[in-house]
């Protein structure tokens, strides 16, 4: 959820769509690190003016 700025809801809706694969370990889902390097490098392809949020704790503000 950090690495993509999303919430909980939308990272369930992504895996129960496909979109982002994930693996049952035990009760839990987890998200292999190279899906998830997967996942964010087909955003950065489909959408090239896709822009991140700034980090937390970020102090530029628009003047």
């Amino acid at each position: 959820m950090a690495r993509l700025a999303v919430g909980q809801t939308k990272v369930y809706e992504l895996m129960s769509s496909g979109e982002l694969r994930s693996v049952k370990v035990g009760r839990s889902r987890r998200v292999p690190s190279n899906e998830l390097e997967r996942f964010m490098a087909e955003l950065d392809d489909s959408r090239p003016n896709l822009r991140l949020p700034a980090p937390r704790g970020s102090t530029a503000r628009a003047s």
